[in-house]
């Protein structure tokens, strides 16, 4: 096929691999080139074209072109970037005009009728000067009786807008309250488990998606990128074409798994293990990468035995150790009128440095000064404080987990894991792609901590082609706290996660203690449909909730049992910003058609509440998004890159990361955020990624140190398999984001209905078979579906892809049986984390 007849339009209907190959021979991707040429780029007759972005939570980011006749939007296709290979969108993206004129839109304000129960669908129409009031006073109340820390304002990811999004203005209506922001569980499990190693907090662990294309091999590891991230696998098919290896470790054989060179199925939850004893293998053998470990790990600090921390210029010898501790009483008390994330940074400024033994002194000294810096052994200071090389405590550590229990674990055979251990080891520059799966356990950051020791043996970390891909996100951040702090100030507390809610609101309690918890406001989110263990949600939180609303688009389920439903706008009838996942750049969103119906936008909400509330001071009369953005923009990182509302105008998309041309290499490109820059094989310091009192002084002691956990349900060993003898998964589908496209009549003509996808063996064994009625069960709940026996499912695993409301399952719902535990260090919630049975309906 000829590339230079490759138009956008053609592309879409053609794989990546017909385009990657054309475009790669000439190693120019001159095809891709002429998107920015393609029709769809200009406005037919009678037309305006917008500028206009996807802004859920798909790590697409994908830039899209409204086409509007009449102040209709008639049709939607992909604009281009300036590095064409991130070009492109799915179906999805396309199919938006469907939601934006679905008849499922919610086209007013809506009351539920007195007196009857949640969920029940009676409602009444109200106006928005009648809303706003009885909101605000049911606030007013909640707060008069039980203080402003009673009332959450609840987010998760279902806009990413600077403006009108998570990050827009209800955290200023929250912060004037000195209400609680809830702060989102979705998958953090993954970045808390890599950031113990790389430092890199929840989300900046990956690298670039093109780096790939310098990689010897990309490992898949838990995901399906193919389904659920096609940008990404778009150029790990162009890798695969220049001769990467592509290698997909899953329970299930996605659709990635089939594209890939290699196909390795595992048990769930186990993976964390696999890692460790692929890690001790590589120590066993001396299949270490010394040069990586030595110039770039901690391995060489030293470790104090009595408080388990680095000896270090904070803490050794006695005055410097003082001197310290009086530069950190200075800046907190420099910093502490501007808040606790002003203190912390002030305190992460102050320099600290860190000690080694020295082989060729024989003496204890600074890592910059040491000659042969001792990677193993025991020692002690001047002053008897007993110490030992962070290497050698990993060393220890990783001693006990072994190819065999990893076999047995797993699934896997033993020389398998041996081989490909040695595989991994030789290999020029590996990168895997893990995103989300692995941490959908309560083990979850485990795994992943694991998989970035095994990353840091075998020196595939900071190199061009080596590290993480999968979840890349701006290394840029604008001036978001400045939208939430102003003089009307009172406190925001965004430290509870959303997965303690259910139980802080049937207790009114937190840690023990009294905790009102009496109004909640979702926005953004439906947490109704995506909180694990559904019934938990509905059975102890609603029941104790004295007011809830929700602001959406659509009737979700969390809208429908709900007090007050509010009409958000789309995406595409404001102007926002976004900032791009899996891309380098920030897209502007230019308003494309009016609010249909009595839609309102989410900052015009908050600016609606707010004054009813009384902060006029905050939500002046007349202030837009020139305001907003004035505040955005208004940071030095937005500064030193010109950034202004006029220039997103004006370009539309600004490269905010990186540099044109070059793939963004994490730990390369800009240094690790860690102790000298060098990634932790011990971790110093280890915090939860959320500090809302949880005691975990049992613990803290066993942080320091990479180590493996059963997961709480799914493991092979549970007792709990006797009785549901099948690990639940619930797949992400190309189909839908979460819950949202789940109405749409495009996707659903290709995707009609939630099933429950099973092994043959699994199916037969229950007299089972494709289009059966089964009931998927456990101890939390169930849900009733058609039976799909699929052999691309493990035998001992359904999967129910997620994403369905209540009123599309036939009974229940597939949240139900779903793992509602979090580990109290990642706050993350755990998904797959659960076991469950299933049997032929017959009711």
């Amino acid at each position: 096929m000829s590339g230079t007849n490759l138009t956008r339009r053609s592309f879409l209907k053609t794989t990546g691999a017909v385009a990657g190959a054309s475009c790669l021979a000439a190693g120019s991707f001159g095809a891709l080139r002429a998107f920015a040429d393609d029709g769809d780029e200009k406005p037919g007759s009678g037309e305006q074209l917008f500028n206009c972005n996807c802004r859920s939570n798909c790590m697409g980011s994908c830039r899209l072109l409204a086409h509007v006749r009449d102040g209709k939007i008639v049709k939607l296709s992909p604009g281009g970037y300036q590095e064409p290979g991130y070009t492109g969108c799915c179906l999805k993206g396309l199919s938006y005009i469907e939601r934006i004129y679905s008849p499922t839109r919610i086209q007013y304000p809506m009351r539920r009728v007195d007196g009857t129960e949640r969920g029940a669908g009676q409602w009444e129409r109200v106006t928005w000067d009648e809303a706003i009031a009885e909101i605000a006073q049911k606030m007013q109340d909640t707060i008069d009786q039980y203080g402003p820390k009673a009332i959450a304002f609840d987010a998760a990811s279902g806009n990413y807008g600077y403006i009108n999004g998570v990050y827009g203005l209800f955290p200023r209506l929250a912060a004037c309250l000195g209400a609680i922001k809830t702060a989102a569980c979705y998958d953090y499990a993954a970045g808390h488990g890599i950031d113990r190693v790389l430092g890199t907090g929840d989300w900046q662990y990956c690298n670039e998606p093109n780096s790939v294309l310098d990689s010897s091999m990309v490992v898949v590891w838990g995901t399906n990128p193919v389904f659920t991230h096609p940008h990404s696998w778009r150029w790990i098919q162009w890798a695969k074409e220049k001769g990467t290896k592509v290698v997909t470790i899953d329970p299930i054989k996605s659709a990635t798994a089939h594209r890939s060179d290699e196909y390795i199925r595992v048990n769930p939850g186990h993976d964390g293990y696999l890692a460790l004893a692929m890690a001790n293998y590589v120590i066993e053998h001396d299949l270490v990468d010394w040069d990586f470990i030595g110039k770039r790990s901690n391995g060489a600090f030293l470790v104090r035995q009595d408080t388990k921390r680095h000896l270090s210029t904070a803490n050794w010898p006695a005055e410097s150790a003082a001197a310290y501790a009086a530069a950190v009483a200075a800046a907190k008390e420099k910093y502490a009128a501007q808040g606790a994330t002003a203190v912390a940074a002030a305190v992460a400024a102050i320099p600290v440095d860190y000690y080694v033994w020295d082989n060729a002194t024989g003496a204890i000294t600074l890592i910059d000064d040491a000659q042969d810096p001792a990677m193993e052994g025991s020692f002690s200071t001047p002053d008897g404080i007993a110490l030992d090389a962070s290497y050698g405590l990993l060393k220890e550590q990783l001693s006990q987990y072994s190819i065999a229990e990893a076999a047995r674990l797993t699934g896997l055979t033993e020389d398998f894991i041996v081989e490909f251990t040695e595989r991994f080891a030789a290999e020029r520059a590996v990168s895997v792609n893990i995103t989300y799966g692995l941490d959908h356990f309560l083990n979850g950051y485990q795994n992943t901590w694991a998989i970035a020791i095994l990353m840091a043996l075998t020196g595939n970390l900071a190199k061009p082609g080596a590290g993480f891909t999968g979840v890349f996100t701006t290394r840029w951040s604008p001036e978001t706290l400045g939208l939430w702090v102003t003089k009307e100030y009172k406190g925001l507390n965004a430290t509870i996660p959303f997965g303690l809610m259910p139980e802080i609101v049937a207790t009114q309690s937190l840690n023990g203690k009294p905790f009102p918890m009496k109004v909640m406001v979702s926005y953004c989110a439906n947490p109704a449909s995506n909180l694990g263990g559904q019934r938990e949600f509905l059975d102890r939180l609603l029941p104790n909730l004295d007011y809830y609303v929700v602001i959406d688009m659509e009737m979700t389920d969390s809208a429908r049992y709900a007090d007050m439903v509010l009409p958000a706008t789309s995406w595409y009838e404001v102007e926002d910003i976004r900032a791009g996942y899996n891309n380098p750049y920030t897209i502007y969103q230019e308003k494309a058609i009016e609010p249909l119906y009595e839609s309102k936008p989410d900052s015009e909400i908050a600016y609606l509440l707010g004054r009813a509330l009384g902060f006029e001071a905050s939500f002046p009369e007349g202030d837009g998004i020139e305001k907003w953005a004035a505040i955005l923009f208004s940071n030095a990182a937005s500064k030193a890159k010109g950034l202004s509302l006029d220039r997103f105008r004006q370009e539309k998309v600004i490269q905010t990361t990186g540099t044109p041309g070059e793939a963004y290499i994490t730990g390369m490109t800009d240094p690790f955020k860690t102790e000298k820059g060098r990634v932790r094989l011990y971790t110093d310091n280890p915090k939860p990624r959320l500090d809302y009192g949880q005691d975990l002084s049992d613990r803290v002691d066993g942080e320091h140190l990479v180590y493996y956990r059963d997961p709480e349900e799914c493991g092979i060993d549970n007792p709990l398999a006797e009785k549901y003898p099948l690990v639940y998964l619930q797949e992400h589908s190309r189909f839908r984001v979460h819950t949202q496209w789940g109405r749409v009549p495009l996707l659903r003509e290709l995707d009609p209905e939630p099933l429950a996808k099973v092994n043959g063996k699994d199916a037969a064994e229950r007299g089972v078979t494709t289009d059966d009625l089964v009931e998927v069960y456990n101890d939390r709940g169930h849900c009733v579906v058609k039976c799909l026996v699929d052999e691309s499912i493990a035998p001992g695993v359904v999967s129910i892809p997620k994403g369905w409301q209540r009123d599309q399952f036939i009974e229940g719902g597939y949240q139900e049986m779903s793992q509602p535990g979090m580990d109290p260090y990642p706050s993350a919630a755990s998904f797959y984390d659960a076991r469950v049975n299933f049997r032929k309906w017959e009711a």
